[in-house]
């Protein structure tokens, strides 16, 4: 007769028979080595991972689930089976132990072995760790989440093996089960079925993917935790069920019944663990924990203030990953108004299409969003009290990264009694472009989100009143009074961001007017030049930092006037940029700060700087001149600002005015950056324009932050900086640094070899007024054509001295996927070793014990 209820010493006892039956068998470690050798080969061959440059186990997340859908049933297929070769089931069920204890102890050392599987996947980890800085708060929170889901997909095993008792059956059975488990928490289940949203969302909440791709994040949450301890103890407690009902089909019926109520009581139960939102931040820069600056402003907020959050919940057809996003956002307002001393009031509204509150909210300025299905959504909030509202239009998901920052400046814009006024002065710019989007430049639309914009055209003598930041970009001329106005709006304490480049790459319209120092005070460069910022008109080069790039042939190579500006490089003082991590600078200039003043460095090169005078980049022979770049040991200020009290530019005003100061009236803010490409697109983000745009680094970060700074508002810096975008590794990077300096004088000799020859060929074809060689005299021709042959020589040596600085790189890359791959089977070798070892001890001991002369003296005793 059994126990009713489980027995804890019972089911320690079946684990550890069931954990023995596991790892003495073969077929584990060729599960284990399988496993591993799928893993590892997902990861690094279809995944590229040595190719994505980025030190992270999204990878391995991504690809876990789908290997898992297929292996994890091998394992379980056989624990309930009961063929005529396997009597092991029936034998136990005649023993006083419950089928509950059975099956949670068979789960109990089927984990063990996926968990102790997955260990063995540390040398990725590890090798993460040896290229670059991944973040160990998200690993860890990866790991958890792994755990979590093959835990839960043994479970679910499980119970396909106890439905089906044939071995076969069993795993297609899984398979299936596992299947439907992984799609519903994409957007499979929405795609192929009819189910109401408030019921697709419940299973996407239940998917083990889904809790995974959370945890991933480094966020661990009490209900992912608690949603995966239902659905696993929902699918035991059914396979307990069914083996106790054995073959009688009618209690196989009753035990399906019973099973059915119990999937409606699981699911109910999760959507109310669902609604907690307690959760721990791994991550190491507490992303997912409200910013201290986030919490101020909403105590800050005047009392009374609303959030209405619009969200059409009701729609099936919105991808899943902007359903997590929603919920991502409600989550995060309603935990403001919480922690708002009860200043801040979140109502939720569901959007449904034609109803009072789908027309309120577009009324109120919230978008419909538009499906490629031909629906459409509303996914927006509005923030406010009485007349004063601040509005969200759409919370785009690929600012998700800026999710706190979006509403943590909303609501300093309602407590603020201005917003700050910022404007462009720029040829690039025309007073059209605050109306419409502005095709590589996004950076205008993040401008708009913070502040009041204003294009002023460069031509005009006088500045609006009340601009609270002038941002020049570019050198183009400017007019004596507006470098007047400007001169004052400074002296008057008001913010100056100014952008120089010697080379527009991304403008070459623009480079009609370099904008060099003239002496006189005709530029905006002789106007920072008397405030101690001086500006080279050289392109300044770095090898340390060259960004590597790939031509129009696929070669890929480091340009070193392409500058990769990471934290070192950056001060750690300056509120602007102490919280950035990386910065992309396209063939910049230089600045010279006065020995005497207020000037600071931002931003600098290393000691293997060197620049080239802007005609040399004329041409797009990038490879022949980087060859030309020498270094000086000098380094160079890519960014620096001049902050305290300034002395006028101007020491008596053109007109005589009464108002003229020759003395700033408190603290300046004045930044210089000597280039204008970082703020293109195609420098900073990643396909602009569409719904997979994403940060390429902190470029626009950087800009917002100097606004801000300009503006005399550093709130919100710290928010803006949050997380990391420079994960990348590090130590390929070295490795290309280093090989590259070795090859540099020849990769010189020879790209300078080829300039030369390709100089001869086109003045000869310019002399005899010819387009081609062929159209050459004879004896020129010949000439010419051994010219070309040599040509061809230097060029195929060009490129095997690229092949070979990457040559490290790529034997590298070379011997970590090797590693990896081999690891799995490796490890699973080894242990099966260890195992086989402990076997033959403990073997020894116990065939010692049972010897006739041993039990006699045991007797006799």
């Amino acid at each position: 007769m059994t126990p009713d209820r489980p027995r804890w010493p019972a089911i320690a006892a079946l684990a550890r028979h069931f954990w023995r039956e596991h790892v003495y068998a073969t077929k584990t470690y060729i599960f284990q080595a399988a496993f591993l050798l799928a893993i590892s080969f997902c990861v690094f061959v279809p995944g590229g991972f040595y190719d994505s440059d980025f030190a992270s186990l999204d990878i391995l997340w991504s690809y876990l689930p789908w290997v898992a859908v297929v292996l994890v049933p091998a394992l379980a297929m056989r624990s309930f089976s009961s063929d005529r070769r396997n009597c092991e089931l029936d034998l136990m069920l005649t023993m006083p132990v419950s089928p509950v204890e059975i099956v949670v102890a068979r789960w109990v050392a089927g984990t063990a072995i996926l968990v102790l599987t997955l260990a063995m996947t540390f040398p990725l980890p590890v090798t993460v760790a040896y290229l670059g800085s991944p973040d160990w708060g998200q690993v860890i929170g990866g790991y958890v989440g792994a755990v979590l889901l093959l835990a839960t997909f043994f479970a679910l095993a499980l119970l396909a093996s106890a439905l089906s008792r044939e071995e076969t059956g069993a795993y297609v059975l899984a398979v299936a089960i596992l299947l439907c488990a992984t799609i519903a928490g994409s957007d499979g289940i929405r795609r192929f079925t009819d189910l109401p949203p408030a019921v697709s969302d419940l299973f996407s909440l239940a998917s083990p993917k889904r809790i995974l791709d959370h945890m991933a994040t480094g966020r661990i949450e009490l209900s992912a935790l608690l949603n995966c301890v239902v659905l696993g103890g929902l699918a035991l407690w059914v396979a307990a069920h069914l083996i106790k009902s054995g073959r009688a089909s009618f209690d196989r019926v009753g035990t399906l019944a019973k099973s059915a109520v119990g999937c409606v009581a699981a699911l109910a139960m999760i959507a109310v663990i669902s609604t907690s939102d307690l959760a721990v931040d791994l991550t190491q820069s507490h992303e997912h924990t409200l910013h201290p600056a986030t919490i101020a402003a909403a105590k800050a907020l005047p009392a009374g203030a609303t959030v209405d959050f619009y969200w059409s919940e009701g729609e099936s057809t919105v991808p899943a990953a902007i359903r997590a996003h929603a919920h991502r956002v409600q989550r995060l307002l309603a935990d403001i108004a919480r922690r708002s001393d009860g200043r801040l009031t979140f109502v939720y509204h569901d959007a449904a299409p034609d109803t009072q509150a789908e027309w309120t909210a577009r009324a109120s300025g919230i978008q419909r969003v538009p499906l490629s299905s031909g629906d459409a959504f509303l996914l927006g909030a509005t923030l406010g009290r009485g007349d004063r509202q601040q509005i969200f239009p759409y919370f785009d998901v690929t600012r998700d990264h800026l999710l706190e920052y979006d509403v943590t400046l909303a609501m300093t814009k309602l407590e603020q009694s201005k917003i700050p006024k910022v404007g462009l002065i720029s040829p690039l710019l025309t007073p059209s472009s605050v109306a419409a989007p502005i095709e590589g430049l996004s950076f205008v639309e993040l401008l708009k989100r913070s502040a009041d914009v204003a294009i002023i055209p460069f031509f005009a003598d006088a500045l609006p009143p009340d601009i609270d930041v002038i941002v020049v970009i570019g050198g183009a001329l400017l007019k004596p009074a507006m470098l007047y106005a400007i001169d004052q709006h400074v002296m008057h304490g008001h913010g100056l961001v100014v952008c120089l480049d010697p080379w527009i790459r991304f403008s070459p319209a623009s480079n009609a007017v370099t904008p060099g120092v003239s002496g006189e005070l005709a530029t905006i460069a002789d106007l920072i030049d008397r405030y101690g910022i001086r500006f080279d008109a050289g392109v300044t080069g770095d090898a340390n930092l060259a960004a590597e790039v790939t031509s129009d042939d696929g070669q890929h190579s480091r340009y070193p006037f392409w500058l990769r500006v990471r934290r070192q490089q950056m001060s750690a003082t300056h509120p602007v940029t102490a919280s950035l991590n990386e910065l992309l600078f396209v063939e910049p200039g230089a600045l010279t700060l006065a020995p005497r003043g207020n000037a600071t460095a931002l931003i600098e090169t290393t000691n293997e700087a060197g620049s080239l005078p802007s005609s040399e980049f004329k041409s797009d022979e990038s490879v022949l001149t980087a060859a030309k770049l020498l270094p000086d040991g000098q380094k160079r200020t890519l960014a620096a600002t001049v902050q305290g009290a300034l002395e006028s530019a101007f020491p008596t005003a053109p007109d005589n005015r009464a108002d003229h100061l020759t003395r700033s009236t408190g603290p300046t803010n004045v930044f210089v950056i000597a280039d204008v490409d970082w703020l293109f697109d195609a420098a900073s983000v990643e396909g602009a324009g569409t719904q997979g745009a994403r940060p390429l680094n902190d470029n626009h970060t950087f800009l917002a932050n100097l606004i801000d700074a300009a503006s005399g508002d550093r709130r919100l810096l710290e928010i803006r900086s949050r997380g990391r975008t420079d994960r990348s590794f590090t130590r390929v990077s070295q490795l290309l640094e280093v090989s590259h300096a070795h090859y540099r004088s020849e990769e010189a000799n020879a790209a300078l070899k080829i300039e030369k020859i390709d100089g001869t060929v086109s003045e000869i074809l310019k002399t005899a007024h010819v387009a081609r060689v062929g159209e050459l005299p004879d004896g020129i021709r010949g000439k010419v054509e051994q010219l070309q042959a040599v040509l061809m020589i230097a060029r195929l040596q060009l490129r095997d001295i690229r092949r070979d600085i990457r040559q490290e790189v790529d034997a590298l890359g070379r011997k970590i996927t090797i590693a990896n791959v081999l690891s799995g089977p490796l490890l699973t070798l080894a242990f099966g070793a260890l195992i086989f070892a402990l076997r033959r001890r403990f073997g020894a001991r116990i065939a010692a014990a049972v010897r006739p002369e041993a039990l006699l003296r045991h007797g006799a005793e």
